[in-house]
């Protein structure tokens, strides 16, 4: 028992310890984040009628039961006790220790006596997910897990309390993301046929009745959004499905040398699984055991993860990068599953082991944040020259930090508007139908391929748009440049960015 708890106080420690890159930097480096903070304020201002008129202007809110709720809904309420930098902090740090809290919960509802093995959860709290900002997908991530080890704790009892308490989880994680969901029900699936007995299939069948009506959500988001996707595996073949998955690239965010983590991880699942399957089939004892027990059941949900993996579309029902989500839940749903018969310093081994490969894991972490955060503040800086409340474009030659991997600066712009209370035109999330705030029909703008390409961005026809252009790392002598200074002229020029601001005697533009 004693173990137990020394065990479960080195885990929550390394888990505040996790959140360390999150609170070490000013602005968090990853890529849609700045847009889910920014959208989230102007939720909380147009919700709680503080809105300046010229977000009343631009912005509503879009207020129907789709995904994508949960993180912006969390800020929103926050910002009433703190400003938008902590909140979003805040968000991401209860993201981090919902997700690592669920890998031990879900190792604990499965072996309450072999809970460390969730240790393996660590490397995969910072994924390339996580990095891309996808705030909601990340909440989701660690709902999943808590949902299944509240299923799998009471399945065999599914009474009332049970069924409400399963079916506000599966809401939350709708709320969150849909991917979650749908693969929640589906875990729960195979899970249930992996335990069905034919003493207790009663009481089994019960489940069905209960996760019924979590079917209603998303069928009515996908019939409103279209559920046709991206072809299976068009432009990923058979060997680039199984060479992401192994070892994980869902780890590499910064650089290649992470694929030291990847290799780590992949090696320590591989002696677990082993040493579980011989403590099956030798035991200790000499004794004679069952060899499949219901616990086996995640072994059997683990395959089936893979195989759904490797013929999922891509995309689907507006989403994208779906086969790297998928290619997470697979190596999670495992760590449950593994028991290895290690005796007392084999098992002292084994957790100190992972708990090296976690904290060089965190260090390299904190390094990389400390890099890009400084990128960060450089390229928030640059807006400084900005008037209030001016509708910006930001153009970027250049989206990647030092890192080359990393996509920071796509929508960094949020964060600039966060302080000058400005419209961002980069902001992709109110250009859709399936966030909480939208452009309004009637000022939205045409100019959505100049995130991919500025060079497109048409100066003279979108002059009673944008205010303010900025500029991020845009090559010496670029015709940009020029077409430009036409009609706008240069207020800043520091550190890669070059901030532009319309100018106001309009009667002297010349037409092109």
């Amino acid at each position: 028992m004693q173990d137990t708890v020394w065990i479960r106080r080195l885990f929550f420690a390394l888990a505040v310890l996790y959140l360390l890159p999150v609170w070490t930097v000013r602005y968090l480096p990853t890529t849609d984040g700045p847009c889910h903070t920014y959208n989230a304020w102007v939720f909380h201002q147009l919700w709680s009628g503080e809105a300046s008129p010229v977000i009343r202007e631009h912005y509503e809110m879009n207020v129907r039961p789709f995904p994508n709720w949960t993180g912006q809904a969390v800020m929103a309420v926050l910002l009433f006790a703190m400003p938008p930098l902590v909140a979003e902090k805040v968000l991401v740090s209860g993201s981090l220790l919902l997700f690592l809290g669920g890998a031990w919960a879900l190792a604990g509802a499965v072996r309450p006596d072999v809970r460390w093995p969730a240790l393996l959860a660590f490397p995969f709290a910072y994924n390339l997910i996580f990095q891309f900002g996808f705030y909601n997908f990340n909440l989701s991530l660690g709902i999943y897990l808590v949902v299944l080890a509240v299923w799998w704790r009471h399945r065999t009892r599914p009474d009332l309390v049970f069924a409400v308490k399963i079916n506000l989880l599966l809401l939350l994680c709708y709320f969150s993301h849909i991917v979650s969901l749908v693969l929640a029900l589906f875990s729960i699936g195979v899970l249930w046929l992996a335990t069905l007995r034919r003493e207790s299939w009663r009481a089994h069948l019960l489940h069905v009745p209960i996760l019924v009506p979590q079917l209603i959500l998303p069928v009515w988001f996908l019939r409103s959004q279209g559920a046709g996707g991206v072809p299976p595996s068009s432009s990923w073949s058979f060997g680039t499905l199984l060479s992401y998955l192994v070892p994980p690239k869902v780890l590499l965010t910064f650089s290649e040398f992470q694929g030291w983590l990847a290799a780590v991880v992949t090696v320590a699942f591989l002696l677990l699984v082993v040493l579980t399957v011989r403590g099956k089939i030798v035991p200790d004892d000499g004794n004679r055991r069952k060899i499949l027990v219901p616990e086996d059941g995640f072994l059997l949900l683990t395959a089936a993860l893979v195989v759904l993996y490797m013929v999922a579309p891509e995309g689907m029902a507006g989403g994208n990068i779906l086969l790297e989500r998928l290619s997470l839940y697979p190596w999670l749903v495992l760590i449950p599953w593994l028991a290895p018969r290690l005796g007392v310093r084999g098992r002292a081994t084994a957790i100190a082991g992972l708990t090296l490969m976690t904290l060089a894991n965190l260090d390299y972490l904190v390094q990389w944040h400390g890099i890009l955060g400084r990128e960060m503040d450089r390229y928030v800086a640059g807006f400084d020259a900005v008037r209030p409340h001016s509708r910006v474009l930001a153009l970027h030659f250049q989206r990647r930090g030092p890192a080359g991997r990393t996509e920071i600066f796509g929508h960094a712009t949020g964060y600039a508007a966060l302080d000058k209370e400005l419209i961002d035109w980069d902001n992709y999330q109110a250009g859709t139908s399936f966030f909480p705030v939208r452009f309004r029909a009637t000022v939205r703008p045409d100019i959505w391929r100049t995130y991919i390409d500025p060079n497109t961005f048409r100066v003279r026809e979108n002059l009673d748009l944008v205010d303010a252009v900025y500029v991020w790392q845009m090559p010496p002598g670029h015709p940009l440049a020029r077409r430009l200074r036409r009609f706008y002229r240069l207020v800043a020029d520091k550190d890669g960015g070059t901030l532009w601001e319309r100018k106001r005697n309009r009667h002297h533009f010349r037409k092109r």
